[in-house]
C-alpha cells in the first residue's frame, strides 16, 4: 500500500509517496513520488496516494501483464501443486480419505470461526465425524454441519461459476440458519464489518452481480487459477450481494475455482483473521484482488509445500 515517507537532505526535508513492488520472487523496487517540502493535509494526502497508486499499478501491467503474481510465484505454486498430487495420488484410498476429512473439518472450523463461531476444533471433528453435537448455539453447530454439505457440494459440482452457482451455494449454507436470506440477494444495504468501504446497494446487487459473472468469464482466460480464485472470492466481498455469510460464501467460491481448475483447495486460518481481513481492505482500496492472491499464495504453501511427505 502507498505511503507517505520523507527524507532529509541539508536543513530541509522533502517528502514523497513510496510503495515497494514485486518484480521476481525476493526482488521488490520502490517506486517514488515527490510531493513537496510539506506534509500534505489528510485530505489531500488521500488524494495524492490514490492518483499514485494508479501509476503503481499501470507500472505493474507493465511488468506482469494482467496477473497478479509475479512469473515466478506462478511457477512456484504450479511446482507445489503438481508434487502435492502426485503424493497425494500415491497415498492408499485410507489416506486420501482422511487427509480429505482433516480438511473439510479445518475449513469448516476456521470459515465459520472467522465469522464468530463459538465451536472450536475439537467439537467440529466430532460434530462431522460422529455427529455429536456440542452444547453450544444452535446456529453454530447447524452452520457448521451446512458447510460441510456446501464444501462437498461444490468439489463435485460439473458447472461454472454463474448466478445459479452463487445463489445455491448460499442457500445450502444458509437455508437452516437464515430460510429468509438463504439463496436470495439482499434487500437491505449492509457493510463489510470493519471496512470504511461502502457495499452494493440491493438496487444494484442484479446489474453488478451481472458483470461480476461477465467479467469471471473474461478474467479465467487471463489468469491463473489461483489469482482467479482470489479476484472471484475478492469481488463477491466487495459487493456484498447477499444480506449475511458473503465471507463464507466467497470462501466456498473461491475454492470451486481452485479444485475446478485441478489446485488443491485452501484453508484459511482463523489465527490469520487480521492479515486476511487487512488483505481484503488493501483489495478495496486498490480495486483489485491483488493483496488477497498474495496471501493466498502464503497460506497454499504452508498447507502443501510439505504435505503428506
Amino acid at each position: 500500500m502507498v505511503y507517505l515517507t520523507k527524507q532529509k537532505k541539508g536543513n530541509n526535508i522533502y517528502y514523497y509517496l513510496a510503495e515497494n513492488i514485486q518484480v521476481a520472487s525476493g526482488k521488490r523496487k520502490q517506486l517514488r513520488k515527490y510531493v513537496g517540502t510539506k506534509r500534505p493535509s489528510e485530505t489531500k494526502l488521500q488524494v495524492l496516494m490514490a492518483q499514485f497508486e494508479e501509476e503503481v499499478e499501470k507500472e505493474r501491467t507493465r511488468l506482469h501483464g494482467r496477473h497478479y503474481l509475479t512469473e515466478d510465484e506462478i511457477k512456484e505454486i504450479d511446482k507445489i501443486n503438481k508434487e502435492f498430487r502426485k503424493r497425494y495420488k500415491n497415498q492408499n484410498k485410507i489416506v486420501q480419505e482422511q487427509f480429505d476429512q482433516n480438511f473439510v473439518m479445518a475449513f469448516v472450523y476456521n470459515t465459520n470461526s472467522i465469522e464468530g463461531s463459538t465451536l472450536n476444533p475439537k467439537e467440529v471433528e466430532l460434530l462431522l465425524s460422529e455427529d455429536i453435537a456440542p452444547n453450544k448455539p444452535l446456529d453454530d453447530v447447524l452452520e457448521a454441519k451446512a458447510a460441510q454439505k456446501t464444501l462437498e457440494f461444490i468439489k463435485t459440482h460439473k458447472g461454472k461459476l454463474n448466478k445459479s452457482l452463487a445463489l445455491r451455494t448460499h442457500e445450502i449454507y444458509f437455508k437452516d440458519t437464515k430460510p429468509a436470506i438463504a439463496g436470495k440477494y439482499k434487500t437491505h444495504q449492509n457493510r463489510i464489518t470493519g471496512s470504511n468501504f461502502e457495499t452494493t446497494q440491493p438496487k444494484f446487487v442484479i446489474t453488478d452481480m451481472k458483470n461480476y459473472f461477465k467479467e469471471y468469464s473474461q478474467l479465467k482466460k487471463e489468469l491463473h487459477p489461483l489469482e482467479l480464485a482470489a479476484w472471484v472470492h475478492w469481488k463477491l466481498v466487495r459487493i456484498h450481494p447477499f444480506q449475511d455469510g458473503n465471507g463464507r460464501t466467497a470462501r466456498i467460491l473461491m475454492n470451486f475455482i481452485l479444485n475446478k481448475n485441478g489446485y488443491a483447495m485452501i484453508d484459511i486460518k482463523t489465527k490469520e483473521k487480521k492479515q486476511y481481513f487487512s488483505a481484503l481492505e488493501k483489495c478495496h482500496y486498490n480495486n483489485n484482488a491483488r493483496a488477497l492472491a498474495t496471501r493466498l499464495v502464503r497460506r497454499f504453501k504452508k498447507q502443501y509445500k510439505n504435505a503428506l511427505m
